[in-house]
């Protein structure tokens, strides 16, 4: 596809369906038969979504395509589908919904405040993704699965500083097994804030009180004794910020303006994964 100033040139394609502008400025658009959606951002946003893509790609996780693009006057992202081949999904929003109703409420499950959905309660996610599956036979092998797959995803969300990955971005697929979707929705990477608990990102509809919540970091902490050996592989895998805006220069064939990749933290983030894992194994893999 035509390309100028590192955006590709959507004006050809046919607007299949199109969402105002107030809802969110999403285009869905149909090109050789492949679903892709526009959302207008500014370069410094696209450019952050496109580095989380590349990061993804380096940690060997399965994620969506996207480019910075142009359609008509409006300068954004594009990106493909997670379901192209539209398999049967579920999100996780609700398969938490479910638990709540058929589960939660019998048991009175004493974790849960005003009905709400902490995506950091790792144990009340395995929990709910035993009760989906409990009538399939390969569940214990199904639930194990997507917990690795919701682990890797909160070393990638704090990797990325991404305070935006809400429980209707999480979303199962069936094919021949079940299986988490290609990661999607990127707009808040580089945004959660390092020294604070104002971006915690919890699984809930409902009002819930924020000091009750974990930083991302918390719950990878937590994770190490069952996650380790999962933690190192992908640390090693993580790219530099180098490498990554040299790879995106590169796809984009120019050079991108400081000003538009200073907001991303990315070593900051590496080094505190980093110092988790050294403190952790000091304490307890060392002799």
């Amino acid at each position: 596809m035509e390309r100028e100033d590192g955006y590709i040139i959507l004006d050809s394609l046919r607007v299949a369906q199109h969402i105002p502008r107030d809802k969110g400025g999403e285009i869905l658009k149909f090109y050789k038969g492949q679903e892709l959606y526009f959302k207008d951002c500014s370069e410094s946003l696209a450019i952050s979504q496109l580095f989380c893509t590349y990061v993804l790609r380096a940690l060997e996780i399965p994620t969506v395509s996207l480019d910075m693009a142009r359609y008509q006057s409006y300068k954004g992202i594009v990106s493909t589908s997670y379901n192209p081949h539209h398999l049967k999904e579920f999100s996780l929003k609700n398969i938490l919904d479910k638990y709540f109703l058929e589960v939660v409420l019998k048991r009175k499950h004493k974790s849960y405040i005003q009905k709400s959905f902490d995506l950091y309660n790792l144990e009340d996610i395995y929990q709910a993704l035993c009760y989906f599956f409990r009538n399939d036979l390969n569940n214990e092998v199904i639930v194990s699965s997507l917990m690795q797959d919701i682990v890797k995803l909160f070393f990638c969300q704090f990797l990325l500083g991404d305070y935006d990955m809400h429980y209707r971005n999480l979303i199962v697929l069936k094919d021949s097994s079940f299986h988490l979707a290609p990661f999607f929705d990127f707009d808040g990477s580089f945004c959660l804030d390092l020294n604070s608990t104002r971006y915690v990102v919890a699984l809930e509809n409902y009002e819930h009180d924020s000091r009750k919540r974990r930083k991302p970091i918390e719950v990878l902490e937590e994770s190490i004794p069952k996650y380790y050996e999962l933690f190192k592989e992908l640390f090693v895998l993580i790219p530099t910020k180098t490498e990554v805006l040299n790879d995106i220069e590169k796809s984009l064939g120019k050079k991108l303006h400081p000003n538009t990749i200073r907001h991303i933290c990315y070593d900051e983030y590496i080094a505190q994964i980093d110092n988790m894992l050294k403190m952790y194994e000091k304490r307890f893999l060392k002799k």
